[in-house]
């Protein structure tokens, strides 16, 4: 087990650092195209998002036998994960005192967690296989809360590109790639698992090859992306953002899912999952809205860059709570 944890913050790692190199390259001109490297980065996260999460959600929900009426609760946790760190970030923010683009900044980085690069890899790691099913069910509503509330309050606190037109929510969901390729996966997935067809062996080693692959898909363009220069000035922010996310948020979260019984289903693996996806950080996404809306970037950057080292720290804690449990 240790080497799954090492396993898993080692993918990580390599791929910040990845990222980071090829930033360095283009910096000093050792890569020429700025256009070229920008649109290979791109291809990485659509093709983790279209291409690589659907084969694992379906084989997922191939599998997995979902008998179980309480994991329609599981969702709800995870819509309710989302809600409670973005509220609490605007509380936090209007304690502090911030500006509106401020405020805007704190609620996009309690909001928009990272469930998928992070969530993803260190459930499959730590709990194996049969966990991808939950961690699809805990994500279900993710795009649903962005893009019909996180995307339009950040909004709120700032303003849109010249020229940008807001699209209609019901637009934006209908039309949305990542939402429509997700369902898609999940029904023929869960089709297949009450057909009387077996899903092939194969398709366990075909996901433990997967799985690491679309995490390094989605880390090696948030190291390419990475500013650190101006973190200092905003360590009371990103602290108070750690204490959401670290703190209060699994803390409800895992409560409400000991009063709904989830720990006694599955061999408590449902449990387990939610546990570790109700304490990541803020992902790569916090930091989009406050480019769309001018809000302050420095302070996104700042709270994605302290929050992401600090599961360095958490990491370890929480692959001795699901070692225990």
């Amino acid at each position: 087990m240790i080497g799954n944890f090492i396993f898993a913050l080692a993918i990580i790692i390599f791929g910040l650092l990845f990222g980071r190199v090829l930033r360095l390259l283009l910096d000093k001109g050792t890569i020429e195209s700025a256009n070229l490297m920008h649109r290979i980065l791109k291809m990485f996260t659509m093709s983790a998002l279209l291409v690589v999460n659907p084969i694992i959600i379906l084989g997922a929900f191939w599998f997995v036998q979902l008998d179980d009426i309480r994991l329609v609760v599981i969702p709800v946790l995870g819509a309710l994960a989302l809600g409670i760190g973005g509220s609490l970030a605007l509380v936090a923010a209007k304690y502090m005192k911030l500006g509106r683009k401020q405020q805007g900044a704190m609620f996009a980085s309690g909001t928009f967690t990272n469930l998928g690069s992070f969530g993803n890899l260190f459930c499959y790691v730590f709990l194996g296989e049969a966990s991808l099913v939950f961690v699809a069910l805990f994500r279900l509503f993710e795009d649903l809360i962005y893009y019909s509330i996180g995307f339009p309050v950040s909004q709120s606190f700032g303003e849109r590109r010249e020229g940008e037109k807001a699209k209609s929510l019901l637009k934006n969901l209908a039309t949305n790639p990542f939402i429509i390729v997700t369902v898609i996966a999940i029904m023929i997935g869960g089709g297949l698992n009450l057909s009387p067809w077996e899903r092939p062996d194969v398709y366990a080693d075909l996901n433990g090859i997967l799985v690491p692959i679309f995490t390094i898909l989605l880390v090696v363009p948030t190291g390419f992306n990475l500013k650190i220069t101006k973190v200092k000035g905003y360590l009371k922010e990103s602290f108070f953002i750690s204490t959401i996310k670290y703190a209060i948020v699994p803390v409800t979260v895992t409560a409400l899912a000991l009063l709904f019984g989830l720990k006694d289903i599955y061999d408590g693996v449902a449990f387990k999952v939610i546990i570790i996806l109700s304490a990541m950080p803020p992902g790569f996404t916090s930091l989009v809205p406050p480019q769309l809306f001018k809000l302050d970037i420095d302070l996104a950057n700042s709270s994605w860059f302290v929050n992401t080292v600090l599961m360095i720290i958490v990491l370890p804690i929480l692959f001795i709570i699901v070692m225990l449990l």
